[in-house]
């Protein structure tokens, strides 16, 4: 029997049809990311990547008051290191806590923190394709944040902040892409000098290095591929017009106990000076570890609220001047120099010898009070530890005047001292250092111990025989290459020492914040006298 099709059948059977495809075409389709609950902090969001062709997680903590206020924020992208993922700087950085805190007291505004998960990407993209993580970051991650959260949709107002590997990726996004982010904020960076990845070991490289930059299995001269050339900070910068990077901001923070990365953020703070970057360097003690990373934040949050308000970054801290201190002063002439010479509290009830402190000062203006101001500094140490402090101008002397064990020996006869060398430090700051440093060489049975600012050492010296040098230097030092070589050839021939790099300049203001610092140090070489 044949079924034959009526009018009125023909019609209710097309417009069941219709309707089938209407609500098909109408059917919502994955969203290609997770649309996030509004709350302070939102952890493992999920977006979906095109360019990655898979899912990518993110974190996200938003100002306490987004959700009442209609207005819009700077960003900060926040990076991190191999191996971790996109809930470290919250779990383990406790960011969220050094946020609050600077926020309820003003430091900084209210900004949106978004942390993404980065594998070990490096925050750059494959040599082979396989991973394109900077194109996905800068072509879809970025655009998705601005179109989900109310973000100041400019590059003057975006940061990216990283450690270790991280912080690798907190240089080389701002560096290739000027247009997007402002404010590169590295950490601990992990890169390496054409050296030191020439001679990392095969499995590291292998690992870690070959499959982004290419060269997997290969040694020496051979793992300088075109790729990692164009990648590498020492090659670009090094090719580029300072111009190139005008519109950026670098704050680069490296401890001075890192294994190798030290001298890597040395080198790169050195051709950034160089090449007449402008940037902010420091170095602190400490390690690879999240307490310097902690410490970091609370001077590089308040640099980048600084750089989005368009403000200048101060060149150095101002150092509250003092010239009170409770021991009493006196001066002494000799070989036509006059000497200052501060003496403990105690010194004319007692009979007991004290160490010495040898202090060569260049002086930027009044010497007198310069001195007491250095005396101020000491005098929390002079309470505790009683010591003999000696101030040499290095205007009217050099070493050629007068040799360093003729002055320790007069020093010696004149006031009770403890005449061994472990009861006796050297301080010196500018020329002053360098003077002090050449007595450590060349009478190295007179001193323990050297401490030297912004020394104004050559390239070309000869290693003491002290048992402890502590060497600190202002971000602008003239004399910086030099004080790294020196800081190298340290920790190459196990010579116990302490590194700084503080922000300044080479001014007596920028040496008197380099010695508030160092007392504790002070305090241990005295200890041990």
């Amino acid at each position: 029997m044949k079924f034959k099709i009526s009018h009125i059948h023909y019609f209710v059977l097309l417009l069941t049809i219709t309707a089938g495809i209407f609500f098909t075409a109408c059917k919502s389709t994955e969203p290609e990311h997770e649309v996030p609950v509004v709350k302070r902090y939102a952890e493992s969001i999920n977006f979906q990547s095109k360019i990655l062709k898979r899912p990518v997680r993110y974190s996200i903590y938003l100002p306490a008051d987004y959700g009442k206020s209609p207005r819009e924020y700077a960003t900060v992208y926040l990076l991190h290191g191999y191996g971790d993922d996109e809930t470290a700087w919250v779990k383990d950085g406790q960011i969220d806590k050094i946020i609050d805190e600077l926020e309820k007291n003003g430091t900084i505004a209210p900004m949106i923190y978004v942390i993404p998960q980065g594998y070990n990407s490096y925050y750059v993209n494959r040599f082979n394709g396989t991973l394109d993580y900077m194109k996905m970051f800068t072509e879809e991650f970025v655009p998705m944040v601005d179109s989900l959260y109310r973000t100041k949709k400019d590059a003057a107002q975006r940061a990216v902040v990283g450690y270790s590997m991280g912080g690798y990726g907190a240089l080389i996004l701002p560096a290739k892409n000027p247009d997007i982010f402002s404010v590169s904020v590295p950490l601990s960076m992990s890169f390496r000098t054409d050296e030191q990845y020439m001679l990392e070991t095969q499995s590291v490289f292998d690992t870690q290095w070959g499959p982004i930059f290419g060269a997997t299995g290969s040694t020496g001269n051979a793992r300088l591929t075109d790729y990692y050339l164009a990648h590498s900070p020492f090659h670009f910068f090094e090719k580029e017009n300072a111009s190139s990077f005008s519109s950026l901001r670098f704050f680069i923070d490296c401890g001075d106990d890192e294994e190798s990365l030290s001298v890597t953020n040395n080198a790169m703070h050195a051709l950034l000076r160089n090449k007449n970057i402008t940037h902010e360097y420091r170095m602190k003690n400490g390690a690879h570890t999240w307490d310097y990373w902690r410490a970091a934040m609370r001077e590089a949050l308040p640099y980048i609220q600084s750089c989005f308000s368009g403000n200048t970054y101060p060149t150095e801290p101002v150092f509250a001047v003092s010239e009170a201190f409770a021991g009493s002063l006196e001066q002494k002439t000799y070989s036509g120099l006059t000497l200052n010479v501060d003496l403990p509290v105690d010194y004319n009830s007692s009979k007991t010898a004290y160490p010495v402190l040898y202090f060569y000062h260049k002086s930027e203006g009044s010497r007198l009070t310069e001195t007491k101001n250095v005396m101020a500094v000491l005098d929390s140490l002079q309470n505790e530890k009683p010591f003999i402090l000696i101030e040499i101008d290095t205007d009217q002397i050099t070493h050629y005047q007068i040799d360093f064990d003729v002055l320790v020996s007069f020093i010696d006869t004149q006031y009770r001292t403890k005449t061994k060398a472990h009861n006796r430090i050297g301080l010196g700051n500018l020329s002053g250092g360098k003077t002090i440093y050449d007595a450590s060489v060349l009478y190295p049975g007179l001193l323990s111990s050297v401490f030297l600012f912004d020394a104004s050492l050559e390239t070309d010296f000869d290693l003491p025989q002290a048992k402890f040098i502590y060497l600190d230097c202002t971000d602008q030092a003239v004399n910086f290459e030099a004080i790294q070589q020196l800081y190298v050839q340290c920790r190459n021939r196990d010579i116990d020492h302490q590194f700084r790099v503080l922000n300044g300049k080479n001014s007596f203001n920028s040496f008197l914040n380099g010695l508030e610092n160092s007392i504790v140090y002070i305090g241990l070489m005295l200890n041990k006298l």
